[in-house]
């Protein structure tokens, strides 16, 4: 039976084959149904894509609410939607909490794709580390080279060398199109500690524009919704202190003036000095600040090898820097808006969910509380950048709401009662401040990238 036709009886929304009340692209048939994006629309969680996430990523959610199953391994069969699954523990050992210091370490072993017989493209081609150009350039044929970027590696056994992510989605010839993507535009600015490596404004917008005309002219008749870029914190670049702690207590040194002394690095400007309020340290400093860089040469840090020295660039963002961030995701969400109207297509508002997320008290559903404070907030995984199972739900709400209100539909949104026992989050407070990340855990932070006034966590141990 059509899938379409199957949710209609399922759950009675005969509100889907209603002509839209709105002068969108298409219509709300989801026969056929197509997602693109990258490590967020794949369901990364916690460093790691694997099968246990994968099923909650945000495309599969939206798919199972118009009436989808989702594809099982090997193949998968008709009439399901298809995701290239990864046995647990992934590719990227997924982060795990070892006790609720809390510690965090990865999984141990690593995962392999389970679905690369499918006969045909995946339903869902979302990319781990794909830019807006990557959705037009990348096939999965490139040849393997050493250090090559996490979306190469992933479109291998995604893609298969079948054509791009923009092609691969029109040779379905779908009814309906999902697509979020920007996110490592914006975010790279992130791990690398400088917008330097962002796109351009006019390269996003000429990217951008090129994705939704190939797809608009490939399937003229499909209908699309789309999702703008979120400009609030991440908990990976809250979790360090900018200010030097006492090792002893956990609180931060005051200097002469009785306020605590700033961190030195290098402010990215050619200068070297105490960071200015309102920067951030980035969770990859860890293994500087291990060593001594970024603290002052006096006891007790005069005992570490790189006392003295000042934390790189890289390791930081100053307010410079991240207003620079904030002015150049506002770009790219101009660039979003204009070229989705341009196509009547609806767009999903991504930042107001992370706005609402982060605010004070959080977001609040029913009896649940959901905020951005790493490890315990539900929102945000253990890499503290990706999103949990139950953040992605939420995302998929974003996109179901913005379709029901664009299409006049009635499609259900996912329940949040389903999650609460997948996700590693919701722990009571421990009264510990620390989080201890091990080095091994870092290292699948830092090689796992795709992507508030947040809780502030003092200090990280550093040992």
């Amino acid at each position: 039976m059509n899938r379409f036709f199957r949710l209609a009886a399922a759950v009675a929304v005969t509100a889907l084959l209603a002509v839209p009340s709105f002068a969108q692209r298409g219509s709300a048939d989801f026969s056929e149904f197509v997602a693109l994006g990258d490590s967020y629309g794949a369901g990364v969680v916690s460093g790691s894509l694997n099968e246990r996430h994968q099923v909650w990523s945000w495309p599969a959610v939206i798919a199972r609410q118009v009436g989808y199953q989702l594809c099982q391994p090997p193949v998968g069969g008709p009439g399901c939607f298809s995701q290239p699954l990864v046995t647990f523990p992934g590719i990227g050992p997924e982060l795990q909490l070892v006790n609720l210091a809390p510690t965090i370490a990865p999984a141990a072993g690593s995962g392999a794709p389970i679905m690369s017989n499918l006969p045909g493209s995946f339903n869902n081609l979302s990319i781990p580390g794909a830019t807006v150009g990557a959705l037009l350039t990348l096939t999965g044929g490139e040849t393997p080279a050493a250090g090559e970027p996490t979306a190469v590696s992933m479109a291998r056994f995604i893609l298969r060398g079948r054509g791009t992510a923009v092609q691969q989605a029109i040779q379905q010839n779908p009814t309906f199109i999902a697509m979020w993507i920007g996110g490592n535009d914006a975010l790279s600015a992130v791990f690398a500690g400088t917008p330097a490596v962002m796109t351009s404004a006019a390269d996003f917008r000429t990217r951008y524009e090129a994705v939704l005309s190939a797809l608009v002219a490939g399937a003229p008749n499909a209908g699309m919704v789309v999702g703008n870029i979120p400009t609030a914190n991440l908990p990976y670049m809250q979790l360090i202190a900018p200010v030097v702690i006492n090792p002893a207590t956990g609180q931060p040194v005051p200097g002469p003036n009785g306020q605590p002394i700033p961190l030195i690095a290098e402010l990215g400007d050619g200068t070297v000095g105490p960071l200015p309020a309102g920067s951030f340290v980035l969770l990859h400093a860890r293994t500087n600040l291990a060593t001594g860089f970024g603290l002052p040469n006096v006891a007790p840090f005069n005992a570490l090898p790189n006392a003295g020295r000042p934390l790189p660039n890289g390791d930081v963002l100053t307010p410079t820097e991240y207003a620079a961030i904030i002015a150049r995701v506002n770009e790219f969400n101009t660039a979003i808006r204009d070229a989705a109207a341009a196509r009547n297509i609806p767009v999903a508002d991504i930042k107001g969910l992370f706005d609402r997320v982060a605010a004070p008290g959080g977001y609040h559903i029913g009896p649940v509380t959901i905020t951005a404070a790493p490890v315990t907030g539900g929102f945000f995984g253990l890499d503290f950048f990706h999103l949990t199972d139950l953040g992605y739900l939420l995302f998929a709400n974003e996109y179901i709401r913005t379709i029901n209100n664009a299409y006049d539909t009635e499609i259900p949104v996912a329940s949040i009662a389903q999650l609460f026992a997948n996700n590693g989050a919701f722990f009571p407070e421990t009264g510990n401040d620390n989080i201890q990340i091990t080095d091994e855990a870092i290292s699948q932070i830092r090689t796992m990238w795709a992507q508030p006034t947040l809780k502030r966590i003092r200090r990280i141990s550093v040992h």
